[in-house]
């Protein structure tokens, strides 16, 4: 919450001595951390669905609508892992937007980059990210933009079923690529750069960019200490050396 410029009004009168009034206000909401949030929910889901699928016995009618539920919960916390990413694009630009004469991320002109690329490009300026920390995060966003793609664009063409590993029966081959391991994939990235990223020195980066890394850090160590305590170790090293 702040106030804005000429919404604080101080009066001054006679016996009574000066009045301040406020005489509005405006809210900001930040939905990076909702997302991840509802990645986790959703991720949890994808878990129970998976375990109660491979936990069932052979041929059972319940089979379908078990494998069914694994896919939703996965398409979504798959969606929401890459809407993280976008949230964080957009607060970034709103804090640090770049100069018109910026270079394309794609590098040249007349190509039309991928909105991974965008994305990447944005968080690499934004959080001073050195040449090999961009090329890892735009190699997540490559991959979990491609899930995302498939979930939002999904192609209605006839494929060849692939074999399930667990069931030993042929299924639509998205029933294998949104399962529960692959979400928890997505989702442990997404919640990793939620904490490589603002734990980067920030000093001199705009100061929107160093309070948006200090609140972020704050929101989000709740769920980087849940995913460790339900699922294992976050990162593989420390955010600092990224």
């Amino acid at each position: 919450m702040r106030i804005p410029p000429g919404a604080l009004v101080i009066s001054t009168g006679a016996g009574d001595g000066p009045r301040m009034k406020v005489t509005t206000v405006e809210l900001q909401l930040d939905t990076c951390v909702h997302w991840l949030e509802i990645a986790l929910e959703h991720l949890a889901n994808a878990r129970l669905a998976h375990q109660a699928l491979v936990s069932e016995v052979p041929n059972s009618p319940a089979l379908g609508n078990l494998l069914d539920r694994e896919f939703k919960a996965s398409v979504q916390a798959a969606f929401a892992a890459a809407t993280f990413f976008e949230a964080l694009y957009a607060t970034t630009m709103g804090r640090n937007p770049p100069s018109p004469k910026a270079q394309r991320p794609s590098g040249k002109p007349h190509k039309r980059p991928t909105r991974f690329a965008i994305v990447a490009e944005q968080l690499r300026r934004s959080f001073g990210l050195k040449k090999q920390g961009a090329a890892n995060l735009r190699s997540v966003l490559a991959e979990i933009y491609r899930f995302r793609d498939q979930a939002v664009h999904p192609s209605a063409a006839f494929t060849d079923p692939v074999l399930h590993p667990e069931l030993c029966v042929g299924v639509e081959r998205r029933f294998i690529m949104f399962s529960a391991a692959s979400a928890q994939q997505l989702v442990r990235a997404a919640l990793a750069f939620s904490k490589i990223l603002p734990s980067r020195d920030l000093r001199r980066q705009p100061k929107e960019i160093q309070d948006l890394g200090g609140y972020l850090l704050e929101v989000c160590a709740p769920l980087h200490a849940h995913w460790e305590q339900q699922y294992g170790q976050l990162l593989d090293v420390s955010p600092n050396a990224i």
